[in-house]
């Protein structure tokens, strides 16, 4: 019944098929062993891939001959990489779930596109949607929060990413498992309540299905509802937006004042039509309060401005300026102590490498091998097609997506500096080194190299 289920919401959503390779991101524990005995028992196509974060000393290493030695039993092709997942988190000062989470993603689309796998399959169930919905909810949210978990989309660095166990709670794996003796490793971390999730799953969920027993049948029905919801919203948005917007001949856009204040729920509209272009809630709020009052009045984001005029709010794009290229040596850098490249102040100190040196987590700050710099040193804005090795990551990656995955506002990342060795990106300035210039225990002389503010 339960391989008939799962086999029924493949087709469905036409996740999988006998055609399609499908590389399967197994962690050891229950959800993921599942999911990789149903792809077995179904006939369909896959391989394994399995993260060592290091995070647990010798269990996570128990993790990965676990999933090594399932791989083998199912003879199917199996992938692993190790990383320093706390060692690269305190480098670049973010959460040591973020990091893991951005290194296993680059990782499985690395490997999904060097062996032309179709998709990669991560093994998030029902609990898994309602807990986000929940998570999201107390943080504040709109319809798109609500959805959880999407059985299929195109992920930045992913690709084709796929959840073939969206129809099934917890405890149906659990169920199953047992029904099959399938083993599978357990990560003592799920136990502890000082993560958010871990709260809402020990806490919150059971006091829900408490309340109806039969949540987990109505809750794909709910986010059903939900996603249609906002796909009817979304296309009521867009055509309202069309039957009201004037564009300028330099692409500004007029939003006349009657034609707002006549729409129904129009500062939900506004905020709605204002956030692609960087605005905030808040900002979007005050445009609406602008509406009552004299002409005059403006917002910023990063990349537009709106302007309060006499009728109507105008919506422009804000000129980005364009910085030069600059050159330098190793030599010159070595006995600068201060240089000003491409409106940038940078600080450069040069040092021997101490005992038990560890490098500071600022990311305006970058320590560097300076026995690893070649000439010529350039500092430039990043172009089109930049790609580096960032640290702690087995490949490259476009300097384009990291941007993205930082979330950075269209002015930041126009402004965006690289520091080029040679022909190799040294250092995306202020965001992350590149793995080959990083401090090694064998490193003997280290550059630190710190923005300061161009107004110093």
């Amino acid at each position: 019944m339960f391989e008939r289920d799962f086999l029924g919401f493949i087709n469905d959503n036409q996740l999988a098929d006998s055609t399609t390779q499908t590389l399967l991101a197994v962690s050891g524990g229950l959800d993921s062993t599942v999911m990789a005995a149903l792809f077995q028992q179904a006939g369909l196509p896959f391989a394994i891939a399995h993260v060592n974060f290091g995070l647990r000393g010798q269990e996570s290493d128990d993790d990965a001959l676990f999933v090594e030695e399932l791989a083998n039993r199912y003879q199917v092709p199996f992938h692993t990489i190790r990383f320093q997942t706390a060692q690269v988190a305190v480098e670049r000062g973010e959460s040591i779930q973020m990091v893991a989470r951005e290194l296993r993603y680059q990782w499985f689309g690395e490997i999904r596109r060097q062996y032309g796998y179709d998709s990669v399959a991560t093994a998030h169930h029902l609990n898994d949607v309602l807990e986000t919905m929940l998570l999201n909810l107390t943080r504040g949210t709109g319809l798109a929060g609500l959805h959880g978990i999407a059985v299929w989309q195109e992920h930045p660095t992913v690709g084709a990413l796929i959840r073939p166990l969206l129809f099934a709670s917890r405890e149906q794996l659990e169920t199953y498992a047992a029904a099959r003796s399938l083993k599978h490793r357990d990560d003592r971390s799920n136990a502890d309540d000082y993560y958010a999730r871990n709260r809402i799953r020990h806490h919150a969920v059971p006091a829900l299905t408490g309340i109806n027993p039969g949540l987990w049948a109505t809750l794909p029905r709910t986010v059903e509802r939900l996603r249609a919801a906002e796909q009817l919203m979304q296309l009521e948005l867009n055509r309202s937006w069309q039957q009201l917007i004037q564009t300028e001949p330099d692409g500004a856009i007029r939003l006349p004042i009657n034609g707002l204040l006549a729409l129904e729920e129009g500062a939900f509209r506004l905020s709605e039509w204002l956030q692609p272009y960087g605005f905030t809630r808040e900002q979007s709020r005050q445009a609406w309060t602008m509406l009552m009052r004299e002409p005059g009045q403006q917002l910023r984001s990063a990349t537009h401005q709106l302007t309060h005029e006499r009728g109507f709010l105008l919506l422009s794009l804000v000129k980005v300026t364009v910085l030069s290229s600059c050159k330098t040596t190793v030599q010159e850098l070595l006995e600068t102590r201060n240089r000003r490249m491409c409106g940038q102040l940078i600080r450069c100190s040069y040092y021997s490498k101490p005992d038990g040196f560890v490098p500071e987590t600022d990311k305006a700050v970058a320590w560097l091998d300076a026995d690893r710099l070649i000439d010529p040193l350039t500092i430039r804005v990043w172009q089109p097609g930049d790609r580096f090795r960032p640290l702690g990551l087995a490949g490259t990656k476009l300097v384009s997506d990291l941007l993205n995955e930082l979330k950075l506002e269209q002015r930041e990342r126009a402004q965006t500096l690289v520091l080029v060795s040679g022909d190799t990106i040294a250092w995306v300035v202020g965001c992350r080194i590149g793995h080959q210039f990083r401090v090694r225990a064998g490193s003997r002389r280290l550059i630190r190299l710190a923005v300061a503010s161009t107004g110093e």
